[in-house]
């Protein structure tokens, strides 16, 4: 299973000369937690809503004139659309994200990956393992008789 088949497309976006406040208003509007800065096509960094409260608000900073690029975390860290998905989770972990982009061979941005995605997807496993389970406990074994 590649991280490519359970990411959220299209990703959103927005451009690092943007302002704190529309960043914010997209959030809501969207009802996400991030949004990917994009320049050039490629993604260069993720805001997030905790991005906003704690260096705009708890720096008593002027939303209507931060751009989103002063405040966006520093280096991205992502994972390629081919990647296993247990990768995806490695990375993450690693490196203590929540969000995590995901890009094509180029670089070029296709979707995200949350935290809630990855545990979606390990609450179905398990739930379908365990559904496997009761059935195989349910039916006679042959050579019981």
């Amino acid at each position: 299973m590649s991280i490519g088949n359970y990411c959220e497309r299209p990703a959103r976006t927005i451009g690092p000369d943007e302002t704190v406040r529309a960043a914010a208003r997209r959030m809501a509007q969207e009802g996400v937690g991030c949004l990917v800065v994009v320049a050039d096509n490629l993604p260069t960094a993720i805001v997030t809503d905790r991005d906003l409260v704690l260096e705009v608000l708890g720096n008593n900073l002027d939303a209507s004139t931060v751009r989103v690029g002063e405040i966006a975390a520093g280096r991205l860290v992502s994972v390629r659309e081919d990647a296993p998905v247990a990768e995806a989770g490695r990375i993450m972990a690693r490196h203590a994200v929540r969000r995590l982009p995901v890009v094509d061979e180029k670089g070029h941005l296709v979707g995200v990956v949350t935290a809630d995605d990855m545990m979606r997807l390990v609450v179905g496993e398990l739930a379908g393992l365990a559904a496997a389970v009761e059935v195989q406990a349910a039916s006679p074994h042959e050579g019981s008789e």
